[in-house]
């Protein structure tokens, strides 16, 4: 493939050549390095193709040999040009085109996110255009090295990022701090203290540092102390002498009730599709918007599902042009009506919905007591979900001053 495009650039000639001695063509051709392909023989001598360069070079061989070379075939750019060397125009709008490109090429067109997964695209790409890294920015205005710093300040949740500008596409990858909030507030310097986030009935605990405040069975209230960061010193006649200071560790479990609720009416507005569809094509410049036709379908009801798919001419070469495609899709509103079955079963699914957050959060469901009422307007659930799940947040430890401190100096009394 490469060969085939060197060849179209430099181009090439199909030639025949006949005459006295064309073997002896050849091979004076051979012994000083022309190159020569698709040899064929015909009948007064050969065929073959060879470069526009090397052709300029066959003069003194003919001469030798006393042969002569026809001109079959002209193949490539050069002749290309020849053949159009009148239209001013149109070179004049190729130069205007490449112009064009050279001059897009300078500005980001496309910004691409990876890694993240707390952090949407949509609050990075609205960070990056508030500090001016958006679309359209010139790249010599870019300094990745700063940028990467500027992130990792401005969000905490971001431990890591990477800046790299390749052609007009600007990659952000990042690495956020899977770390729960709580685990990272134990992490940071200094004595910590575990305290109810809830109120539970404690399940089970296992501390690893720290004084625990509670044991299994305990009822505690939100904000109520569980693990105190704060180690007493005691002496031989059993008096706290000073203190030791912690981060406190431990897995606390508790059992804990919710309460769940959730009402709607037995009426509702139910769509159906009519088949009907239209598609409406556009191309966005920058930030403006063509579409064809200029008018929306004219439907009184329908959805709209947009494509989007920006211009590139290489892979990472994109240009400040986007195609897209809506497509409405016409509906109808029906009323309808819950029997008291079906009723039922969309406030078990509600309910089903109200329970995977649970499990999300890796929270044990023990028990579920719900209530089913349907009158002749409303469906109505009430009921309680009871758990088992960790609990326990993060406080500072409050340091107090030492025993020791607070006795009297003996030598000054005397």
């Amino acid at each position: 493939m490469l060969l085939s495009l060197v060849k179209y650039i430099s181009g090439y000639l199909r030639v025949q050549v006949t005459g006295y001695a064309p073997e002896r063509f050849l091979n004076l051709c051979g012994n000083h390095n022309i190159v020569i392909w698709n040899l064929l023989r015909i009948e007064n001598g050969y065929e073959f193709f060879i470069s526009l360069k090397a052709f300029r070079e066959l003069k003194p061989f003919l001469k030798k040999t006393k042969t002569t070379v026809r001109i079959k075939q002209r193949f490539g750019f050069p002749f290309w040009l020849f053949r159009y060397r009148k239209r001013k125009l149109f070179f004049g709008g190729i130069c205007i085109f490449f112009a064009f490109l050279f001059i897009l090429s300078r500005y980001i067109w496309n910004i691409e996110i990876v890694g993240n997964v707390s952090v949407t695209d949509e609050t990075i790409l609205s960070y990056l255009t508030e500090n001016g890294y958006g679309f359209g920015t010139k790249k010599a205005k870019i300094d990745c090295t700063k940028l990467e710093e500027k992130i990792r300040l401005d969000y905490s949740e971001i431990i890591w990022t990477s800046a790299q500008i390749s052609g007009t596409k600007l990659t952000i990858q990042i690495k956020e701090n899977l770390v729960t909030g709580e685990a990272s507030d134990a992490q940071e310097d200094g004595p910590r203290d575990i305290v109810a986030d809830k109120d539970a009935v404690i399940a089970r605990i296992v501390t690893r540092a720290g004084v625990p405040q509670i044991v299994a069975g305990d009822e505690v209230k939100k904000g109520d102390t569980l693990v105190v960061g704060r180690i007493d010193i005691i002496d031989d006649s059993g008096e706290t002498v000073d203190y030791n200071y912690t981060k406190s560790d431990a897995d606390i479990y508790g059992y804990t009730s919710y309460t769940y609720s959730d009402s709607f009416p037995l009426t509702y507005q139910k769509k159906q599709n009519t088949g009907n569809e239209t598609k409406r094509y556009g191309m966005e410049f920058g930030e403006h918007l063509f579409r064809i036709p200029w008018k929306s379908p004219g439907y009184e009801t329908c959805d709209k599902a947009t494509e989007y798919l920006q211009l590139n001419l290489f892979s990472d070469f994109y240009l400040p042009v986007t195609l897209c495609v809506d497509t409405y899709s016409e509906y109808e509103t029906k009323t309808c009506h819950y029997s008291k079955e079906e009723a039922k079963k969309e406030a078990k699914a509600h309910f089903l919905n109200y329970l995977k957050k649970f499990n999300e959060k890796d929270i044990q469901i023990l028990e579920k007591n719900v209530m089913i009422d349907v009158n002749e307007k409303n469906c109505s659930v009430s009921g309680t979900v009871k758990t088992c799940e960790k609990i326990g947040t993060y406080v500072r430890t409050k340091e107090i001053e030492s025993p020791a401190d607070e006795r009297p100096n003996t030598d000054e009394l005397e």
